[in-house]
């Protein structure tokens, strides 16, 4: 399917799931991926699949604040890192689906 044929949902499902990618690869930073999860969520309607998007969305911006707050935000500790894959793989399974 080229990008001219899909819907805008596609392409932002498409969106979320490259930078979720790129993040898992080291490609795309934490707060690269929080504002591109931030603008795909910004556009979408408001549904039982979005707010659940947004809960996950927000638990990384808040493991991201606190960790920038407390000057961890290069050395994450595992905590944070494990909230951090959570809320990632949540995200990965909500876009498969």
């Amino acid at each position: 399917m080229s990008d001219d044929e899909m819907t805008p949902d596609q392409r932002l499902h498409l969106l979320a799931s490259t930078s979720l990618t790129g993040y898992r690869s080291g490609a795309v930073s934490l707060r690269r991926l929080i504002d591109d999860l931030d603008a795909v969520w910004n556009r979408l309607i408001s549904t039982q699949w979005s707010e659940e998007f947004r809960g996950h969305w927000w638990t990384l911006e808040q493991a991201y604040a606190v960790a920038l707050d407390r000057g961890e935000i290069e050395a994450l500790p595992a905590d944070v890192k494990a909230d951090i894959e959570g809320a990632v793989g949540e995200l990965e399974r909500l876009l498969d689906h």
